[in-house]
């Protein structure tokens, strides 16, 4: 069966009709592809499909620079043409957020990211570890498989994290016990935190021998209980740019950073541009308060919530050590909470997770802010919050898209409203 490619859609899937049996989703195939392609299944009611053959291909498709691009889920854009990832995502948050546009809207589409430069890499992984035959292979997962899929270097992640990943599988390879169930890390600007999620007895960190390589601070975590592997223990910290200058903020081995260096620098200075001349701002999601400390550091007063206590006990601490005017309050953003603290601001700053901050977006008539920024990284959710956010008088000013993860089929965008 024949089909044409038309559009990639969020997450990487490709829309193909067919003249005869309509119209199927698939992963690899790249917008103006002819190719012969075989009915696979349905799920929820969404017939798909796989390549047998491409028969032509199109202008924008090329040879995967990664040699598991095939066969691993980590990323489902590598047969696209660089240059035209960022158009295409664009278009994704352009779509989502497009009964909000008027002609008054600044529209910022999401620049090309540069793989060369280790500020584009992913500074945030977390490995899944499998015993492959003699060897231990940690990597992503293959799409839809418990599989781990093995490869020499990963084209996305930063080089120092490369080298970590090959010296743990060495490490593990060598012993005869239980093996991990993943591990987790994350790149900051003075070390790297790494949390091996192992349950039957204390693991012992492999000797990192390259001097090239960054403080690594180890951890366990069993269930519940985190706990550091060596001591003392390293305090790390990420830079961040403010309308002053930079500000470091202390980062725990399990709060939130965003997985690329670049982007994150990206949403501050769009955070600085928008916010300036504010005075008080209200940060929900703040998590260590990576968006809303260097607003503080810029001369704004900072009132923010998380549900999670680690990491309002950290915001809290890095606003004391640097003496900036900011508090951080532990609340539950998905379920009713006082909302009188946060009533009045002059700016409002949300940055949810993934399912997004509709409940949040329906206490607008009682949180009046006169200001809204929303930050978020699924366009679904996007559309839905975009849509509360209109029906109650607000107008968007501003959007802008962003690719955070080159090559995957994520992309992130902020909007700013007003009424």
């Amino acid at each position: 069966m024949q089909a044409h490619i038309e559009v990639l859609l969020p997450e990487g899937e490709a829309l193909a009709r067919t003249e005869q049996h309509g119209s199927f989703r698939m992963r690899h195939a790249i917008p103006g592809d002819e190719v012969s392609i075989e009915p696979s299944e349905k799920k929820r009611g969404i017939a798909y499909a796989t390549i047998q053959h491409i028969v032509t291909p199109s202008p924008l498709r090329i040879e995967p620079a990664c040699p598991v691009a095939q066969i691993c889920g980590g990323c489902a854009l590598q047969m696209l043409s660089p240059p035209a990832h960022a158009t295409i995502k664009s278009a994704w948050v352009e779509h989502a957020f497009h009964p909000a546009i008027s002609e008054q809207t600044e529209w910022i589409p999401a620049e090309a990211a540069d793989m060369q430069h280790a500020s584009f890499l992913r500074r945030r992984v977390r490995w899944h570890v499998q015993q492959q035959g003699s060897a231990v292979v940690l990597g992503f997962r293959g799409f839809q498989s418990h599989a781990v899929i093995a490869t020499s270097k990963c084209m996305v992640v930063t080089d120092a994290l490369n080298h970590l990943r090959q010296c743990l599988e060495t490490t593990l390879s060598e012993v005869e016990a239980s093996l991990p169930e993943s591990v987790y890390a994350v790149q900051l600007e003075d070390g790297i935190h790494v949390v091996v999620e192992y349950e039957k007895k204390t693991f012992t960190p492999p000797v990192l021998s390259d001097t090239a390589m960054p403080t690594v601070q180890w951890w366990q975590r069993s269930g519940k209980s985190l706990k550091p592997l060596n001591r003392p223990v390293f305090n790390l910290h990420d830079l961040l740019p403010t309308a002053r200058g930079t500000v470091a903020i202390q980062v725990g081995p399990e709060d939130f950073v965003q997985g690329q260096k670049h982007g994150n620098h990206q949403i501050i200075q769009q955070l600085l541009t928008w916010c300036q001349g504010e005075r008080y701002v209200v940060d929900l999601f703040s998590g260590v308060g990576n968006l809303s400390l260097p607003l503080a550091a810029s001369g704004m007063q900072i009132l923010g919530a998380e549900v999670n206590d680690a990491s309002v006990r950290v915001a809290n601490a890095n606003a004391k050590r640097l003496k900036l005017s900011a508090s951080y309050q532990q609340a539950d953003l998905f379920q009713r909470f006082d909302i009188t603290p946060f009533v009045g601001a002059d700016l409002l700053l949300i940055d949810p997770p993934r399912k997004g901050a509709r409940h949040i977006c329906r206490l607008l008539p009682r949180l009046l802010p006169k200001k809204l920024i929303l930050i978020h990284c699924d366009v679904a959710s996007a559309k839905i919050d975009a849509q509360e956010i209109l029906s109650h008088g607000y107008r968007l000013k501003s959007l802008k898209a962003l690719d955070l993860f080159p090559f995957s089929g994520h992309v992130e965008s902020m909007s700013l409203w007003e009424l």
